[in-house]
């Protein structure tokens, strides 16, 4: 090979390499502006996905328009945060705005393939459930995934933890609720997270009481 061609083809060489790290700069770029552009957006949406949680759990209606929903959780429920600003439990007030109604407590614990985060409502007792709702889990479709169905969310509330597991389609006393079919790492997951998660939450509810 001459020295030209040997030339010609380190040039070809060096555009081509010049060329994509000047597209990926450009797609970094882009990808940059789109998320500071939509970062407040996207904090915001997050904010409603939990508010809208904590409104279901306590048993309030939640109203369709992401405005209407805000307005209401601000005027019924307090978050109650600890040193460092996290959320420890969420204190739900009554139709007045002023009586305590109930709590909601934020429940993370492992699940069969990653985390699985959640809000929990009890009644002022601590004991009796009021809902329950996932706000983000990683299980299997058709199997795991199948904790975010209606059934198996609203056969929660009026229970009493500590919690058992009956299989799917058997009666389920206060204490029990009912497994799903082929999933039983995630339906005991479900179990343990409620049942230790909701133990601390009584703790610290009490002590700072």
């Amino acid at each position: 090979m001459s020295g030209e061609k040997k030339t010609n083809k380190l040039r070809r060489s060096l555009f081509t390499i010049f060329f994509m790290f000047a597209v990926t700069l450009v797609f970094i770029a882009v990808l940059s502006l789109i998320y500071v552009l939509t970062q407040d957006t996207i904090r915001l949406n997050e904010s409603l996905v939990v508010k809208r949680a904590v409104l279901y759990v306590a048993g309030l209606e939640v109203p369709q328009t992401g405005i209407e929903a805000d307005a209401l959780y601000q005027e019924r429920v307090v978050e109650v945060k600890d040193e460092e600003g996290e959320v420890l439990y969420y204190e739900i007030l009554g139709p007045s705005g002023e009586e305590l109604q109930s709590y909601v407590v934020p429940v993370l614990g492992a699940g069969l393939w990653g985390e699985i985060e959640s809000v929990v409502g009890v009644e002022k007792d601590l004991k009796t459930l009021t809902g329950i709702e996932f706000i983000k889990q990683n299980e299997t479709p058709g199997l795991g995934g199948r904790i975010t169905e209606s059934w198996f969310k609203e056969q929660f509330r009026g229970k009493r933890w500590p919690l058992s597991v009956v299989p799917e389609g058997d009666p389920a006393g206060d204490q029990e609720f009912q497994a799903i079919t082929g999933a039983t790492n995630t339906t005991n997951g479900v179990r343990d997270i409620l049942n230790n998660r909701l133990a601390r939450a009584e703790q610290a509810i009490k002590a700072s009481e």
